[in-house]
């Protein structure tokens, strides 16, 4: 249709394009909105950057026309990243932007979704990884198409804006919402996709691990170890070569403490996530495209959870754990969730 632009050397992060980048959000640097949609890529080397095309919003709109029209009222964000050693002391500060677009829930209650790049990781932990468990394995290759997961997992005022209640032990607006069941989770996902049009769901596992990694291959984003002045957890017990540290009894406000180089945050610890899979006792078999690994209609089997909570030890709250023997219908102060949706669709 000659409705392809030319963007040539994209500036997303460090200077060029990566590789998996296709169908990603082309942000404008200085406004923080989104020009187009990234549609192909070439090379030339790593160094020069990538050379690509993108389908322009305008261009967009003619062959989607159905397009809802807050879909690229994209923002970006400044964070810094932090990185420690086997000690939990920090070796390394470095800023890192990501691309999020918000969500009007109501009475001055928004979501923020970030955008998520597609790409191929490793799922699982290694076997000389501490605290691990063998239905952590097989590592095996997972590849994701973009996809949006809300910036922090879903707060008190969030789900008292879609639900009309808020059933958390730990009272705080800006606190994740707790004692929520998984099918409390995915009937707030279905009232949100019925309010905004696309269509929320609990993330997959692989989306999930994929997205808490953002491109590590450590046991924690941070790197080595955690400690209690990076996440919320029971800080009594160590890993690695980490110190004692804080163990506050209860849930924190989101966003108190750094994220990941994708910009997320309380993806170690707080709340354990509830995810979208059946659980299962190992990966043999394992979808390898992100999708959630389901049996029959799901309801027979326990579901997963993901990242460790406020009064666990940090062991729970690696990048790799999978908690389980947790039936749907419990309410306890441990469980939370946050939500994916698609990149570019809508329901």
């Amino acid at each position: 249709m000659g409705e392809e632009v030319a963007i040539g050397k994209l500036k997303i992060e460090a200077g060029k394009l990566q590789k998996g980048y296709s169908g990603a959000p082309v942000v404008d640097l200085e406004t923080g909105f989104v020009v187009g949609i990234t549609t192909h890529m070439e090379g030339k080397n790593e160094e020069e950057g990538k050379e690509g095309t993108a389908i322009s919003i305008e261009a967009l709109k003619k062959i989607w026309p159905e397009i809802p029209p807050d879909v690229f009222h994209f923002y970006l964000e400044k964070f810094d990243v932090i990185t420690v050693n086997m000690k939990g002391e920090e070796i390394n500060r470095h800023s890192h932007k990501a691309a999020f677009f918000t969500e009007d829930l109501g009475n001055g209650v928004m979501l923020e979704m970030v955008a998520i790049p597609g790409g191929t990781f490793t799922m699982g932990s290694p076997e000389n990884e501490e605290g691990r468990n063998y239905w952590e394995s097989p590592q095996h290759k997972v590849t994701l198409q973009p996809f949006y997961m809300s910036k922090y997992p879903i707060t008190q005022n969030q789900y008292q804006a879609i639900m009309g209640k808020n059933p958390s032990d730990f009272q705080g607006g800006n606190r994740l919402v707790e004692s929520v069941s998984w099918y409390d989770a995915t009937e707030f996902c279905q009232k949100l996709s019925q309010k905004t049009g696309k269509n929320y769901k609990l993330p997959s596992e692989s989306r999930w691990e994929y997205a808490c990694r953002a491109g590590t291959t450590t046991p924690f984003y941070f790197g080595e170890t955690i400690t209690s002045e990076l996440t919320n957890y029971n800080g009594k017990y160590i890993y690695g070569k980490a110190s004692k540290g804080k163990y506050r009894e209860e849930t924190t406000d989101v966003g108190s403490f750094p994220p990941n180089t994708f910009g997320l945050y309380d993806m170690h610890s707080n709340v354990w996530e509830w995810c979208a899979d059946d659980w299962h006792q190992n990966y043999e078999g394992a979808p390898t495209d992100g999708s959630a690994w389901l049996e029959n209609d799901g309801k027979e089997h326990y579901p997963v959870l993901r990242g460790g909570s406020w009064n666990y030890n940090p062991n729970f709250c690696r990048s790799a754990i999978r908690y389980f023997n947790i039936r749907r219908d419990i309410h306890i102060n441990l469980f939370g969730f946050r939500v994916v949706c698609d990149a570019g669709r809508a329901t």
